[in-house]
């Protein structure tokens, strides 16, 4: 079943992290660390393979504790600029048949002091996304910040 995107639907994500910019932007950029954190606490990451430069792939494969469901992640990196912003394609089928249409998610990185603000931005989602993705986001972001406190 796959959804129709609606251009211009987005969803905001805002968090400050208590670490240095360039800390977090590691959790975001290597797999080693984005392994630990990715898809909140319901989620654990079976594969990873990132490739965090322009033009460089990035693909996911988990699955959900409670149901045994796998998700597979993918998108392409369209501009990275170390420790300020990351913007990458976002696409995702899961074993049961669904496949969403692409969407752009933005991540953009601010140093305050000894912490660091990140604003994440989710666009070209489908009207029936925007609750769920905001949800997912903000409960991402919830299991991220375990790594920095």
């Amino acid at each position: 079943m796959a959804a129709t995107a609606a251009p211009g639907t987005t969803v905001v994500v805002r968090r400050t992290f208590k670490a240095p910019v360039a800390a977090v932007f590691r959790a975001w950029s290597d797999p080693s660390m984005a392994k630990r954190w990715s898809w909140g606490p319901e989620f654990d990451t079976v594969s990873i393979d990132l490739n965090c430069h322009p033009g460089g792939t990035w693909r996911q494969h988990i699955r959900d504790r409670n149901t045994g469901e796998s998700w597979f992640f993918d998108g392409v990196f369209q501009e990275v600029v170390p420790n300020r912003k990351l913007v990458h394609t976002f696409h995702f089928t899961n074993d049961r048949g669904y496949d969403e249409p692409p969407s752009l998610v933005t991540v953009e990185f601010t140093e305050r002091g000894a912490s660091t603000d990140v604003v994440l931005t989710h666009t070209l989602l489908s009207d029936g996304k925007v609750k769920e993705t905001n949800t997912g986001w903000t409960e991402i972001f919830g299991v991220m910040k375990d790594l920095f406190e």
